[in-house]
């Protein structure tokens, strides 16, 4: 009996020494003290000492200093604070109430904060292993009714980017799935998880799976403009134009102001249009020919300063006229009639060569006083002046037809 009792008596003492040495943040030294309590046998059943362990891993995996001497603190916590709880549920309750469950907290906020970081440092495999850690303890702390969600979502996400730039993609597709097949959303960054998702299963050719995930998404962040295009890529992978127009107009419907989807749609649409075999002219030229310029009035209306979406109406009204060029030279005879229709398709030229000029002047004055281009938009400066020359010309203006062809053929050298 005298025996056990100053067992007993020495075990305690040894268990408010770790505790003092902790207090003082002698953390190298507990640890060493806790170690050896626990490694002798007749500590096994102890419910203190494995919880006091657990104390002293929990201070280690708040410390940045003895953390990085001991990666594993944290887990070796959980593991204590567990077996406290395994041997005695009564006396564990007793300690952690009494701690004010802050142990086993500081387990979980130390764990995020230290994710962060390395998150942050780009020390992505790290970062990974931090978060999962962080989010077992948040499991456990869920599990005994003590707080948290049961979807983590911030340690799900994090855990996601995470893997995700460590390129683990079959780990950051499983952490997505958690947070999109739980409909999460709310805040911006959400939308990631249906866009890696959407991206995911597009690369693997699941359009089932695809649209899954676009339409969930899309039903969060309506106003998303990534996963449209996804699915824009995959219709125009099939080659088949009229879902093409068809999905870009249902875009539109519901975001009319996007200039990037509204100059991508008109450039589809000029080069399904535009074609230079007359024989696979759309039967429905005009049509399009309307909606075209309709598309890249939106487009400049939206982005003012967008010199390609001003070049690019130019280049439509030229090809109209050239196709309109095309039929006047059809015309043979010298009958009144044919005179008359002539007349009247030159009048028309004419009309689309003003509507021409607007844009293409402003492209042009916006070059002109450049001084030296890049190939791109010198490229882009003898297009426009290319196309005065010729919308001047069927104006019948020969001094301005001039001048732009002569800009024209000056720009490598003015403009180089």
């Amino acid at each position: 009996m005298l025996v056990a009792f100053l067992t007993q008596a020495t075990m305690a003492q040894d268990v408010k020494k770790v505790k003092d040495l902790l207090a003082a943040n002698k953390l190298v030294e507990a640890k060493t003290m806790i170690d050896q309590m626990v490694a002798n046998p007749k500590n096994a059943k102890n419910a203190e000492v494995w919880y006091v362990k657990g104390k002293t891993y929990s201070a280690i995996a708040m410390s940045p200093t003895e953390r990085e001497a001991n990666p594993d603190a944290r887990m070796n916590a959980l593991e204590a604070f567990k077996k406290s709880q395994e041997i005695d549920k009564t006396l564990f309750t007793l300690y952690v109430t009494a701690d004010g469950y802050m142990p086993i907290f500081n387990l979980y906020t130390s764990g995020f904060e230290a994710g962060a970081n390395l998150y942050n440092t780009e020390k992505y495999d790290e970062a990974l292993t931090t978060f999962k850690n962080t989010g077992t303890v948040g499991d456990y702390i869920f599990a005994q009714g003590w707080g948290l969600y049961k979807l983590d979502t911030t340690i799900t996400y994090y855990s996601a980017l995470s893997a995700m730039n460590a390129k683990k993609e079959d780990e950051a597709v499983m952490y997505f799935k958690k947070l999109a097949d739980a409909n999460v959303g709310g805040t911006p960054e959400n939308a990631t998880a249906y866009r890696y998702l959407a991206k995911y299963y597009y690369d693997k050719k699941d359009e089932a799976s695809m649209m899954k995930y676009i339409n969930a998404g899309m039903a969060l962040y309506p106003n998303d403009d990534y996963m449209p295009l996804l699915e824009l890529d995959q219709i125009r992978e099939k080659g088949d134009t009229k879902a093409l127009f068809a999905k870009y107009d249902e875009i539109l419907a519901k975001d009319p102001n996007n200039f990037n989807t509204t100059i991508d749609y008109a450039t589809e649409l000029f080069a399904e249009t535009h074609v230079t075999d007359a024989s696979k002219r759309p039967a429905d030229y005009e049509k399009r020919c309307e909606k075209i310029e309709a598309l890249y009035k939106k487009a400049i209306e939206l982005n003012p300063d967008s010199y390609e979406a001003k070049l690019s109406l130019g280049k439509h009204y030229y090809n109209q006229m050239l196709i309109m060029d095309e039929e006047v030279a059809k015309i043979k005879g010298t009958k009144p009639e044919d005179v008359k229709k002539k007349a009247d398709m030159n009048a028309q030229i004419a009309l689309i060569a003003d509507k021409a000029i607007a844009p293409l002047e402003e492209v042009f004055k916006h070059f002109d006083t450049m001084g030296a281009l890049k190939v791109g938009d010198r490229s882009n400066f003898k297009s426009a002046c290319s196309l005065l020359s010729y919308s001047y010309d069927k104006k019948k203006d020969k001094a301005k037809s001039d001048f732009y062809y002569k800009k024209y053929d000056e720009a490598d050298k003015a403009h180089k």
